[in-house]
């Protein structure tokens, strides 16, 4: 018995990895040959910018018209400059090799590298980072359960060491498997994945410092790489020092003079290993700083760029809460998480977690700007709170069934099985509800993206030669031609169609588009809404057509509830809320004829049995890889 016990987990740990592996590679091509994601497409466009040959060394500059190169001396801090210093290079870097990988097996060193080719191997480094970081997490797990018997532990005779039930392994596998922040992060070629990752590994390694399981000195030096490589990913990673730094605090705290050197050494050496990842910050320096600049100023509101006006009169940390977190962990997780901040033993490891959090999450709270991304470092070890807290809770009450006594109660020991199956039957219920949101969100990446579907409809609707009246600003605006529909007669039929991308942004302030609106809409036959970046960031509805707009859009628009944000975009955007007010009102002489959504769902035979509608979440987490697209269509 216990060896087909030890048989079935092998069999179980083996699925749960590669079922890892599958969420996190499936439709890594998803959108492509398209740039749907902003972020990603500068990344991919700052690889492109590298014109390094292979091998790297024989390059030498014969042309002394060439402002690049001086002749004869090879200048490898040009051939690798990225010209776009919103990120630091270490991913650039990294995708640039893994390019080469890729052209290698495709036997052409020498073609130009193109934007699929860098996007994808933005794409796998994402996709590997989530993989790493899931293991980094069960590390913590070990570190925290040895110490406090979260999980089973018994000491092993025969290897001499203290182990973990496997089973509680594999279930904090399951649940971090399954988040959809690790989900959608992995599929996103950006820093997001990659800097969770840095942040998870800096945290296990200050754990296992407070856990005296590591040398000073070598902490400090590994401290010092995984930050630097942070700072060389993106600079405000510096904040990832601070939870180091409050370590080595604490444990000093009685040499001031041991306390100073030991901060001023890690935090030198993290900026020397940044430079050595991220040279061209310092080579360019002036537009690095330039970058950062405008970086900042959009972050902290000194400029309000269009497409910040999401967080217009929004009040932080309640932002979060109700536009980030439930959609990007599934409102189980985040409840668990909450409880477990809360409850869960304040311990010098349960305390480093709660410190990690409250350090990447508050100074990112008060932002003007509150992206999704800002958070991200954080998410893994909020989840691994949620997770350490379902596990501890489901121990307590098997524990507090299983030392009922015979003699104290005979009624108690009759029912003890029934009490102990039905704890085990509530476990496992709670743990299906933490990992439906995940499962759910695979459905994006398991099928067609919708702006393909939603061209396709479109090109089998919508007469050649009709007028449309789009909205700008979406990455690419649709119809595309799918990889599905690229012949000659849909490559056709989509150029003679009469496509305009109307700045509706700045309508109440620019007026020379003011008397363009309502010629185009004279002109238009149909009126695409490509996402909600537009209406849910500038409209709110007369009273009379609140009703109506929130049912003909399935968006919660802001009401009377919202006086003051509500009365403020009416006042800002005049001309815009009239535009709405009447195209959702019918007044224009437009009907809804489709709606193309991809919202996380579970299916079976075709047939949905779970939907999550998450429309009114923080834009940026819907409108690169799920927007909704809305088309009407002249009476």
């Amino acid at each position: 018995m216990p060896k087909i016990k030890r048989t079935l987990l092998i069999v179980c740990w083996i699925l749960a990895v590669g079922i890892l592996i599958y969420t996190r590679f499936v439709g890594l091509d998803w959108g492509l040959p398209y740039h749907m994601h902003p972020d990603e497409r500068n990344m991919a466009n700052a690889i492109q910018q590298f014109d390094c040959k292979i091998p790297i060394f024989s390059r030498f500059n014969r042309d002394p018209n060439d402002p690049k190169f001086s002749s004869g001396k090879f200048q490898i801090k040009e051939c690798l400059n990225p010209n776009f210093f919103a990120y630091g290079q270490f991913p650039l870097y990294l995708g640039y090799g893994i390019v080469f990988i890729l052209k290698f097996f495709d036997g052409d060193l020498t073609a130009p590298v193109s934007f699929e080719e860098a996007a994808i191997s933005l794409r796998i480094i994402s996709a590997l980072a989530s993989i790493v970081n899931i293991l980094v997490l069960l590390k913590i797990v070990g570190l925290i359960s040895e110490r406090y018997s979260i999980l089973d532990i018994r000491y092993d005779q025969k290897d001499k060491k203290i182990q973990i039930s496997k089973i509680y392994y594999l279930i904090s596998l399951l649940i971090l498997i399954f988040s959809p922040f690790f989900i959608q992060f992995s599929h996103f070629g950006t820093t997001e994945s990659l800097l969770m990752l840095l942040y998870s590994i800096i945290i296990y390694l200050c754990i296992k410092f407070a856990q005296n399981k590591i040398s000073v000195s070598r902490f400090q030096i590994l401290v010092a790489f995984f930050s630097g490589i942070a700072v060389a990913t993106k600079v405000s990673s510096l904040l990832f020092l601070i939870v180091p730094a409050a370590l080595v605090i604490d444990k000093t705290r009685n040499n001031f003079l041991a306390r100073v050197i030991s901060i001023w050494y890690v935090t030198v050496l993290a900026l020397v290993f940044s430079i050595l990842f991220s040279p061209h910050n310092f080579i360019n320096f002036s537009d690095f700083l330039g970058s950062m600049k405008y970086e900042s100023d959009v972050a902290v509101g000194a400029y309000k760029a269009f497409y910040t006006r999401q967080f217009e009169m929004v009040d932080p940390i309640i932002f979060q809460i109700n536009k980030i977190f439930p959609y990007v962990m599934g409102w189980p997780a985040f409840i668990f998480f909450i409880f477990g901040f809360l409850f869960l033993p304040f311990k010098p490891e349960f305390n480093l977690l709660r410190l990690a959090i409250i350090v990447g999450f508050l100074p990112n709270a008060f932002f003007y700007a509150k992206w999704t991304r800002f958070v991200a470092p954080i998410l893994p070890l909020m989840l691994l709170i949620g997770v350490l807290f379902l596990v501890s809770v489901y121990r307590f009450f098997l524990r507090k069934i299983s030392n009922i006594k015979y003699q104290r109660s005979k009624l108690h020991f009759k029912y003890q099985k029934f009490y102990i199956y039905t704890c085990h039957f509530a476990f496992c219920i709670l743990i299906f509800a933490l990992i439906i949101p995940g499962i759910a969100y695979l459905s994006v990446y398991q099928k067609p993206d919708v702006r393909f579907t939603a061209s396709e409809w479109i090109y089998k609707n919508i007469p050649s030669k009709s007028y449309i009246l789009s909205e700008t600003a979406n990455v690419v605006d649709v119809p595309i031609p799918s990889p599905k529909y690229r012949n000659d007669a849909v490559l056709e039929q989509f150029s003679n169609l009469k496509y305009i991308s109307f700045n509706f942004y700045d309508l109440d302030v620019n007026p020379e588009l003011q008397p363009q609106l309502p010629e185009n809409l004279a002109k238009a036959d149909y009126i695409f809404i490509p996402s909600r970046r537009i209406f849910a960031n500038h409209y709110c509805p007369r009273d009379e057509i609140l009703p109506i707009a929130s049912r003909e859009l399935n968006f919660k628009l802001m009401s009377i509830e919202d006086e003051d944000r509500c009365s403020y975009l009416r006042k800002a955007y005049p001309l815009l809320n009239n535009y709405y007010d009447k195209l959702f009102s019918g007044e224009l002489g437009f009907n809804k004829v489709a709606e193309f959504n991809s919202f996380p769902k579970i299916q079976l035979f075709g047939k949905t049995l779970l939907e999550f509608t998450d429309e009114e979440a923080e834009e940026t987490w819907t409108v690169f890889d799920h927007p909704v697209l809305r088309i009407y269509k002249k009476l």
